[in-house]
């Protein structure tokens, strides 16, 4: 199982609902794979600046002699911090911007964490329709100058 956390925007999740945010809490392949590139991706403008920087600077110790072995671990070790760790950096900067943490949901993918989310929320009441004998008592007065049965191609009235 995984957990996955629902945000919902500032001032409240839209009438639909299409401005909630339901993401997965954990690993992340391509955080670890382009972490810069990840933390861009993901609007982390400022992380990934530092995420660059930190990559090239692990690059030019790599390429100093006998580093080679030292650059290749610190590489290998920030990757693996930003996949590790991105994506709650991600959920923090979502709340630090005012965004709500609904819940965190245990469930095996995506799919499942939105019904569980989503079926557990109020349903909006239904309003019980009027019986066919009070709509005839609200119906109004037929327009002056109409004559109703006599309108269309069938007279079913039986005809005047």
């Amino acid at each position: 199982m995984r957990s996955y956390l629902v945000l919902t925007p500032p001032g409240g999740p839209d009438r639909d609902h299409r401005s909630t945010l339901v993401m997965q809490d954990g690993f992340s392949w391509l955080a670890f794979f382009f972490p810069w590139l990840w933390l861009f991706w993901n609007r982390l403008w400022i992380a990934g600046i530092a995420a660059l920087l930190t990559q090239i600077g692990i690059g030019l110790l790599m390429d100093i002699p006998g580093f080679g072995t030292a650059g290749f671990l610190a590489g290998f070790a920030f990757s693996l911090l930003i996949a590790l760790e991105g994506r709650h950096y991600r959920s923090e900067v979502l709340i630090r911007s005012r965004w709500t943490l609904e819940t965190v949901i245990a469930a095996p993918d995506i799919q499942s964490a939105e019904e569980i989310y989503f079926s557990g929320l109020p349903q909006p009441e239904e309003k019980q329709l009027p019986a066919s004998a009070e709509w005839a008592k609200q119906a109004k007065p037929p327009i002056a100058g109409w004559r109703g049965p006599d309108f269309g191609l069938f007279d079913y009235q039986g005809g005047r």
